[in-house]
């Protein structure tokens, strides 16, 4: 039995194959007509689409066998995309030096007669054949070898079709996630830069307000550069936020320490927290190192610091960090208004957007801690809340370390 030659271009014709995403695929009534066809035009029991992989050949429709799939080293197929030639016919195998012993001609199916189409992809390259066999010697008439040829070309149609659709369908899915991604960024600028704008122009106000002393005036206004500076990093993380939704990935980890980060949040929201009179508490581990990204860590604590803030006047905000194992635990507790088990279970639910006005009635889309749960899982992490009704709301982040 002589094996089958492995081609020069093997390993690119291996990946056009994959391309199509074929292998191992269902049924498809469409490639099932076609070896029905062929079989009747060639009036051979046996008819098969086959694939040839590298060391398999797997039949994408067949009739008259049960087999699924062979050896590429017996497959008759594979010599068949070797040669030059669009047509390869063997009529009766016990003769040919090259199958006389093989298996699959000297056991089930018996096979004398071989004809075979190769399947040529649009860059040229052979995926496997379009075949007839029988168990009596045959030769295909020049009608019948034309009829198979039409066929096989059908099949590579209906191949680039399958994958032409999926394309289209992946397509389709990109501009719709597209379109809902600038959606989300609207919303989320809307509902992140209207508060503190807002905040600021209050600032303002305050300060050209005649009542106000000097040395009044000046602590507003710079109370107001402090809040100005908070909202453009508000902008910068709205930025990634919508980076990340495009690519849908994070940049590479970086080491945190999540003691300074949550201090350099703090300095950027006193001016909102002192507004409202809160107080701001960082108890996180002063040495607590994490390897993650830092924007994508930047957007969560915003967010929830924001939120907590926003629930919470004359109270107290608090975030605890440290390390477990080879997790890192976050909380951001408050002592604010707190919330009800209704709209605590509905908060990460995006068929039933959550908006409830804040304290001093600041407006929410009710999709921040929709896009902060985003980030969370992104970063392979989880996020849970714990609140009640007039005693204050915690949420716990659990990150990788």
């Amino acid at each position: 039995m002589q094996k089958p030659i492995i081609l020069p271009n093997e390993q690119q014709r291996l990946w056009e194959l994959y391309s199509y995403e074929i292998l191992d695929t269902s049924p498809d009534e469409e490639f099932d007509e076609i070896v029905k066809l062929a079989s009747q035009i060639c009036n051979v029991p046996i008819s098969l689409i086959s694939l040839v992989e590298t060391s398999r050949q797997w039949f994408k429709a067949k009739v008259g066998l049960d087999a699924n799939e062979t050896s590429k080293e017996i497959s008759f197929c594979a010599h068949a995309i070797a040669q030059d030639e669009d047509f390869f016919e063997v009529g009766d195998a016990t003769k040919d030096y090259r199958f006389y012993d093989n298996p699959l001609v000297t056991e089930s199916p018996n096979i004398r007669f071989y004809a075979g189409v190769p399947l040529v992809s649009r860059n040229g390259f052979k995926l496997g054949t379009l075949c007839v066999i029988n168990s009596v010697p045959q030769h295909l008439t020049q009608e019948q070898s034309f009829g198979l040829k039409v066929l096989a070309n059908q099949v590579i149609k209906l191949l680039d079709l399958r994958i032409n659709n999926k394309q289209l369908a992946a397509q389709k899915l990109r501009l719709k996630q597209q379109a809902e991604m600038q959606n989300r960024i609207i919303s989320i600028i809307a509902h992140d830069v209207r508060n503190p704008v807002a905040s600021l122009k209050q600032i303002i106000e305050f300060s050209n307000n005649n009542s106000l002393s000097q040395e009044e005036v000046r602590e507003m206004m710079l109370m107001a550069e402090s809040h100005l500076d908070g909202t453009l990093d508000l902008l910068s993380d709205l930025l990634e936020w919508g980076r990340m939704q495009i690519t849908a990935h994070v940049n590479e980890p970086q080491s945190v320490n999540l003691y300074q980060l949550v201090e350099a949040k703090f300095k950027r929201f006193y001016a909102t927290a002192l507004i409202k009179g809160n107080k701001l508490i960082n108890l996180v581990d002063k040495d607590l190192i994490i390897a993650t990204d830092p924007n994508a860590l930047n957007f969560i604590i915003r967010n929830l610091l924001s939120n907590a803030n926003k629930f919470t006047e004359n109270g107290m905000i608090t975030i605890y960090g440290q390390r477990e194992k080879e997790k890192v635990l976050l909380s951001i507790s408050d002592t604010g208004i707190g919330m009800d088990e209704k709209i605590k279970n509905k908060l990460f639910d995006r068929s039933c957007k959550i908006t409830t006005n804040g304290t001093n009635n600041e407006k929410g889309s009710g999709l921040g801690l929709l896009f902060t749960k985003d980030f969370v899982e992104l970063l392979g992490g989880t996020i849970t809340i714990d609140s009640k009704k007039d005693v204050g709301t915690t949420f716990y982040v659990e990150l990788k370390a």
